[in-house]
């Protein structure tokens, strides 16, 4: 059963168990999630061989009194500096919504940098690419019209959308979040030298299926879309599929046929 780690990373990685020897995947969440979404994937994904990692950005989850960040130059910075010291083998990255578009960013990152070790692999989902804009920004909207929002993308339990308490609390999170994404993109061009496996919803109103192709022009190796069933958070009913198609690619074994309507 996984448990806080002990030490320095314990705040940005606070499910690691310890040096297991298996590839480490660091998963990043959306706006406004956090670590705990990713908590569930953890021992299915060491049944296939791969240590899950979720990220806990600051302001969120276990880390809720450390100031929030709204400036993806920062969030980058630290993020790269928790992965350096943590690692001693092979992993890869993925980021869901939001997550994607940091994930990228820390994988550029981690090219540039002397001496560092860059991802195996980049795994984004529910995102559009990193260069593009974010085609309807939310982060200024006001309570009400930010809340309906949420409520449209179907990610938030419409019983917490309806607690006026809770919501005062989550707001500013999102909103920082919102902020994060919204006010940055990659260059045009940008790419990365790491394979990049695109995953996105067949029914996704947020983030068109269609729309996700776009990550192949970021990476200078190989690029694979896969779509599945489910609107912006298929990967809660997808999880054990996804999972499946990310270990066998880890370890370069032939990946799955896809589910009934997916690529």
């Amino acid at each position: 059963m996984s448990r806080p780690n002990q030490g320095g990373a314990a705040r940005w990685l606070p499910w690691t168990t310890g040096t297991t020897g298996l590839p480490r995947l660091y998963c990043l969440p959306f706006a406004g999630g956090s670590s705990h979404f990713f908590r569930a994937w953890t021992e299915p994904a060491r049944r296939l061989d791969v240590e899950v990692v979720p990220v806990e950005l600051p302001g969120h989850g276990t880390r809720l009194r450390d100031p929030l960040v709204t400036g993806m130059a920062a969030m980058v910075d630290a993020l790269c500096e928790e992965v350096l010291r943590e690692e001693r083998g092979p992993y890869a990255i993925l980021g869901h919504s939001m997550g994607a578009k940091i994930a990228y960013a820390v994988a550029e990152e981690l090219e540039r940098r002397p001496g560092a070790t860059p991802p195996a692999r980049l795994f984004v989902s529910g995102s559009l690419p990193a260069s593009a804009a974010e085609p309807k920004p939310l982060h200024g909207l006001p309570d009400d019209a930010l809340t309906a929002e949420l409520s449209a993308m179907g990610g938030t339990p419409p019983e917490i959308l309806a607690n006026a308490e809770l919501m005062e609390f989550m707001l500013p999170v999102i909103r920082a979040d919102l902020t994060l994404l919204e006010q940055w993109h990659a260059p045009a061009g940008s790419r990365i030298s790491c394979p990049i496996t695109a995953f996105a919803g067949q029914d996704d109103q947020v983030v068109r299926a269609e729309l996700s192709a776009g990550w192949a022009d970021h990476t200078s190796a190989s690029f694979a879309l896969r779509v599945h069933p489910g609107d912006h958070f298929f990967l809660r009913e997808e999880m054990d599929v996804m999972l499946g198609r990310i270990a066998a690619e880890l370890h370069g074994r032939a990946v799955d046929l896809p589910a009934p309507g997916g690529v």
